[in-house]
């Protein structure tokens, strides 16, 4: 009988050493990665995460997207990404930027690099020129001034019921 204690004790043991590891996993998905270059420089290499999120031109973007970056599969308060480029390939700058809020439909991240230094992010199913589309205001045209919003997206919309 007291062989049995003990065994039943050692036994208890392990499970109390186990069970800690047990905990819910967060259930993620995997997310393109397209890239905006809102600033007068080509950024050469861009990655997020240290995945790869490619390169993309001055001015320009959207224009392909890079698989992938791993991201929850429901948005957590105080979700970040660590975000490093290059405009040359010798030196790089770094930020760690807060990803909004984002819904299910979201199938890709972008990043945008704006003309102030600054570095957003979003999960969207929409690209730029979305009436729609998250990043608002003057800094979302790929040049100064420029309004990212194509006209007949926003013509199809104002006519929806």
């Amino acid at each position: 009988m007291r062989l049995k204690k003990i065994g039943l004790l050692g036994l208890f043991g392990i499970l109390l050493g186990v069970l800690p590891g047990c905990q819910a996993q967060e259930r993620s998905r995997s997310a393109g990665v397209v890239g905006y270059n809102h600033t007068d420089s080509p950024i050469y290499e861009f990655t997020l995460n240290q995945q790869s999120g490619g390169s993309v031109d001055a001015h320009s973007g959207g224009g392909s997207m890079v698989c992938c970056i791993v991201i929850p599969a429901a948005w957590r308060p105080g979700l970040e990404v660590n975000v490093r480029w290059s405009h040359d390939l010798k030196t790089y700058q770094q930020r760690t930027v807060p990803v909004p809020a984002y819904d299910g439909k979201g199938d890709h991240m972008a990043v945008h690099f704006l003309r102030n230094g600054e570095v957003r992010v979003y999960v969207s199913h929409l690209y730029l020129g979305h009436p729609d589309y998250p990043l608002t205001g003057p800094e979302a045209g790929l040049r100064a001034g420029e309004n990212p919003v194509r006209q007949d997206l926003l013509d199809a919309k104002k006519e929806a019921p």
